[in-house]
């Protein structure tokens, strides 16, 4: 961040720290903009933020401006609590390890077929422990 506050004052001495701050918000939503151009399928058709920036207003209509025709809104009205989204995975992934079913994509990760994502251990007290 540092790098990117010293760019700005080396490009406009005078730039204020609104102005950095509105440059960082554009180049971020730009970014991700260009990332869904590059990589995501034109038929996706919604896009569901979530963590710090779905509550960030500004970055949330900049993607809406950005990413259209496709419907941009927070992970949180559709789903859960988008805070909770790593213990749910890991919940989920504890699941699928535990049921022998393969919790990964293949054709997402380069993995040769489909794999079971974990472990299962047995604890020394005779419980079963995922890992």
């Amino acid at each position: 961040m540092r790098d990117f506050i010293e760019s700005c004052r080396a490009y406009d001495e005078a730039a204020s720290h609104e102005d950095i701050v509105a440059t960082a918000v554009e180049l971020t939503a730009r970014s991700i903009a260009d990332q869904f151009d590059r990589f995501v399928r034109r038929d996706v058709a919604e896009v569901l933020p979530s963590g710090g920036g779905a509550r960030h207003p500004v970055l949330m209509e900049r993607l809406r401006a950005l990413l259209a025709p496709r419907a941009v809104r927070p992970f949180d009205e559709v789903f859960f609590d988008g805070d909770a989204k790593e213990a749910v995975i890991f919940a989920l992934l504890a699941k699928l390890a535990i049921d022998g079913t393969p919790g990964n994509v293949p054709a997402a990760t380069g993995a040769r077929g489909p794999r079971i994502l974990g472990k299962l251990q047995r604890h020394s007290a005779g419980g079963v422990q995922s890992t």
